[in-house]
């Protein structure tokens, strides 16, 4: 029996590929074209196009710095953030074109461990060779058991080139490498539970982004995985340990709990206010920063929700992937415009899950998100004071589809 195109209308997904290819795409293409100027003129002229980063890489320095020193045996000079932004400003005085106002080190010291590879280099071969093996590590992991070959191969394009990916390799960050191990390890769950969670486990090296790890294990039941990325945390902290001495975690613990508790007003007024985070986009809009700390944690808990409903859900690995990465950026009590990364991979897997069948609003909500570094930073753009909404509505999208199931039980039993 035939059915008619009246009882059963059809999308037109020409039309709407059409709209997005002449609404979406030339915006999207004006940000990308902005946010890879801006990176090409800091090198020639910081500050020509868009806010002046005052050098290429000035968050690289900071880590080269950190393991350099590391290394040499100056660990007081790492623990000291005042002596150590003189460091940076004195050994890379002919990099810069104004000094740093003030740039610590706070991250935890396994972190120096994965920088240890790139120690030799010198500053600007380590920073190229980072931003290469980070970028083709989360290439790799797009490109493996992605659900179509056709659509990893764009989603890898997009985020590469993305203004997130930009801003990225401006600042010498690392969510690349953040992006690639979430990607990898929740790739690997299935078939590989225990190097999932050894790769997961790695995460710990920037902990804001390893919150939520634990919540998707439980949810999933895979023990063997927690475990193995617990086990993987404690070895990459250990042989930091052996490596630079108990002395750096002696004073990193505490100074990890201070930046939490009562935070350095350096830190703040140069760092953290300067992030996307929940809590700097309240205070940005006047709230106090009691309440500030309050929607903070309200982000965190309903992020880790979030992350326990999906993956305990049977939504698709690549859904429960990217409320992972969205929820992490959201959940996190500092982040910057780079780790938009994440959010554009989360944007991107959704997408590219609609490729047969485009959804204008959700490639809106994906335009959106592809702007936020150049809605940055909200200590200045009031506009990117709200971009933690545009998280909070991309895991309401990838979460609809339970609701979705939910209507279609009664059906189906029926």
């Amino acid at each position: 029996m035939s059915i008619s195109s009246e009882t059963s209308p059809l999308p037109d997904i020409r039309s709407d590929w059409g709209w997005l290819r002449w609404c979406v795409m030339p915006g999207a293409l004006i940000a990308t074209l902005y946010g890879w100027a801006e990176l090409v003129s800091t090198f020639i002229s910081p500050g020509s196009i868009g806010l002046n980063h005052i050098a290429p890489g000035t968050d690289w320095m900071v880590f080269y710095g950190a393991v350099r020193s590391a290394l040499s045996g100056h660990l007081a000079l790492v623990m000291n953030g005042d002596d150590f932004t003189a460091y940076l400003n004195r050994d890379f005085a002919g990099w810069l074109s104004v000094p740093l106002q003030f740039r610590p080190w706070f991250y935890p010291p396994s972190f120096l461990v994965l920088l240890l590879p790139f120690a030799p280099l010198g500053l600007i071969g380590s920073y190229v060779a980072f931003q290469l093996a980070t970028g083709g590590l989360l290439a790799a992991a797009l490109n493996k058991d992605g659900a179509d070959a056709a659509a990893s191969r764009y989603l890898i394009a997009a985020v590469l080139i993305s203004p997130a990916a930009s801003n990225n390799m401006l600042d010498g960050q690392c969510a690349f490498l953040v992006a690639g191990l979430m990607v990898a390890g929740v790739r690997l769950i299935a078939a590989r539970p225990i190097l999932a969670g050894a790769v997961l486990g790695l995460l710990s090296f920037k902990p804001q982004f390893f919150l939520l790890v634990p919540f998707a294990l439980i949810a999933l039941d895979q023990w063997r995985s927690l475990i193995a990325a617990a086990v993987s945390a404690i070895a990459l902290a250990l042989v930091s340990a052996l490596i630079f001495g108990l002395d750096i975690w002696i004073w990193w613990v505490p100074q990890a709990i201070a930046n939490l508790t009562s935070p350095d007003p350096k830190w703040v007024e140069y760092g953290r206010i300067w992030g996307h985070s929940v809590w700097a986009c309240a205070v940005l809009l006047g709230l106090p920063p009691s309440l500030a700390s309050l929607l903070q944690l309200a982000a965190l808990v309903g992020s880790a929700t979030a992350t326990f409903v999906a993956f305990r859900s049977a939504l698709p690995t690549d859904k429960k992937l990217a409320v992972l990465l969205a929820g992490a950026v959201l959940a996190a009590p500092h982040s910057g415009p780079y780790d938009a990364v994440l959010l554009v991979t989360a944007a991107g897997l959704l997408l590219a899950g609609e490729a047969g069948a485009p959804n204008r609003l959700h490639w809106l909500l994906g335009f959106g998100i592809w702007l936020v570094p150049l809605i940055s930073p909200p200590a200045y753009v009031v506009t990117g004071r709200f971009a933690p909404l545009l998280t909070v509505a991309l895991i309401g999208v990838l979460l609809s589809d339970l609701r979705a199931a939910r209507r279609l039980q009664p059906l189906a039993a029926a």
